[in-house]
Parts: structure tokens; C-alpha cells; sequence
């Protein structure tokens, strides 16, 4: 039996901004037809959240989210994983330790698609 190598599957994507005095760090593993990005200062998972895209044509094409781990209460990585799975159309988690605020959710929100920019297939 020949054995052929292929192509990996996973690929793995980090990037880190100082972000009002805070370093942050961003992780993006990227699957077939889906993507986990993790953002912390450390190495806490925190809490995490899924977002599928919506059906096109349907009444609703915004993405459904649900909180898997973590406190509900916490949007964050809902909005973001919502915003992303938008974006992409793809299956998007995003997972993140940071104690976001006011100021710091868009600040890290925008860093986000500032990589997207740079580096559209990693998403």
C-alpha cells in the first residue's frame, strides 16, 4: 500500500498588539470550513462561543450564536463570533480571557479585521 503525504489540514495563526497598555494575543486555528480564535493575555481558554452562518435566502441570514463555555452573560465573543461567521460564512469560535470594557472591545474588535486585511486566508 503506497502511503502519499497531503497537504495539513490545521494551520495555526498568531498575532499580538498592545492594546491600552494591555498585551494582547490572538491565536487563529484555521480548519477545513471553520476557524477558532482565541484572544487573551495569558494562557486561559476563558469563555468561548460558536457562531453559524445563516442559510442564504432564508428569512434570517444573520448567524446563530450560542455561549459554550463561560458566563452568557458575556457577549463578546457572541458579537465577534457572530460578526465573523457574517463576514466569512464559515463556523467561527471565538474564545477569549480579557475582561472587555468599553473601550477595549472595539480597540481588539478592529485589530481582529485589521489581520483579516493582511491576511485573508487565514479566515
Amino acid at each position: 500500500m503506497d502511503v502519499k503525504p497531503c497537504s495539513p489540514s490545521i494551520n495555526i495563526h498568531t498575532f499580538s498588539e498592545k492594546i491600552s497598555d494591555i498585551n494582547v494575543h490572538f491565536q487563529i486555528i484555521q480548519l477545513k470550513d471553520s476557524f477558532c480564535m482565541w484572544i487573551g493575555t495569558g494562557g486561559e481558554m476563558g469563555n468561548m462561543s460558536l457562531a453559524m452562518p445563516g442559510v442564504k435566502g432564508s428569512a434570517s441570514q444573520n448567524p446563530s450564536t450560542i455561549n459554550i463555555i463561560g458566563d452568557s452573560s458575556n457577549t463578546v465573543c457572541s458579537m465577534l463570533a457572530q460578526k465573523l461567521a457574517k463576514k466569512c460564512g464559515k463556523q467561527v469560535f471565538v474564545s477569549s480571557s480579557l475582561s472587555f470594557d468599553q473601550f477595549l472591545t472595539p480597540l481588539v474588535e478592529k485589530r481582529v479585521f485589521e489581520e483579516w486585511k493582511q491576511h485573508p486566508e487565514i479566515f
